[in-house]
């Protein structure tokens, strides 16, 4: 996995540069409304972990440096945050420290820029599709992968079908056959975005698998996969359903670790997803 050097600092480029497409993707596919609620849920998650500040005793940066990273996050210059988060790294800042204090402060900000219309809603997204990849291409030093207990690893999973999904037997199915198996699978079905987002956060499965039945649901998978980035970077996702057929194309724009429409597939994917991630040299 090759990483950055130079300007960019110390990224995963892989990460990065995938992640940096982003939202912007999804311009030509989305009416303009679903892209915005997407930006949106990026900025007001994100903004939301700025409060980690206080509870963990952290120094918050000043707001000059806020509005400074905000202004590098709108530049024309797309890789001018980036440059801006590698130069405070090299300066000695805590990689919990960029996140919390430097990404989600910024993010909180231009939430409110957004609320109080100083920046049109086009440059929050592409801000915030920025941000989103800064913190990806900082995922291995973030939270880096756990080593796997003495014996392997646990073969657990949570499987959920996404907000509003009301076809559930196939994935109802699915953890049936993989409880037959020997994993150990919790099924959520009929739950709302932030309640499955809690309840992602609270397990201690590695591994997550979305299903979604067609095209239709691909806003609420999109919107999903962008919550479970930010709450909860260690896990690794999988989406199966009739969506991969509909829309494979586009659900690889949202680059989840594996994506399969059957269950063989889905078995061989999932144990492939346990093994430990090669770690960036």
């Amino acid at each position: 996995m090759g990483m950055t050097s130079g300007p960019q600092g110390p990224f995963d480029r892989r990460l990065l540069e995938q992640s940096a497409f982003g939202l912007t993707s999804f311009k030509s596919a989305l009416p303009a409304d679903a892209v915005l609620s997407l930006a949106r849920e990026v900025v007001t998650r994100l903004a939301g972990r700025a409060r980690e500040l206080e509870a963990r005793d952290l120094a918050a940066p000043s707001r000059a440096e806020i509005d400074a990273l905000c202004a590098a996050l709108t530049s024309t210059d797309p890789e001018a945050g980036a440059r801006f988060i590698a130069g405070i790294r090299r300066e000695g800042a805590a990689l919990d420290v960029i996140y919390l204090a430097y990404l989600a402060s910024a993010a909180r900000r231009l939430g409110e820029w957004w609320d109080e219309d100083r920046v049109p809603s086009a440059l929050v997204t592409i801000a915030s599709s920025r941000i989103y990849a800064i913190m990806r291409g900082l995922r291995h030093v973030l939270d880096p992968p756990l080593d796997p207990p003495p014996g392997g690893a646990v073969r657990a999973a949570v499987f959920a079908a996404v907000p509003g999904e009301t076809h559930t037997l196939g994935v109802t199915m699915a953890a049936d056959l993989f409880r037959r198996e020997g994993w150990e699978v919790e099924l959520l079905v009929g739950l709302g975005h932030d309640e499955l987002i809690a309840r992602f956060a609270a397990s201690p499965a590695p591994v997550l698998g979305l299903s979604a039945s067609g095209a239709r649901s691909l806003v609420a998978l999109a919107k999903l996969l962008l919550a479970i980035r930010i709450a909860c970077p260690r896990a690794r996702v999988m989406v199966c359903g009739q969506i991969v057929a509909d829309a494979a194309d586009l659900v690889a724009h949202l680059h989840p670790e594996a994506m399969a429409n059957d269950v063989p597939s889905a078995l061989a994917g999932m144990q492939a997803l346990l093994e430990p991630a090669p770690r960036p040299s």
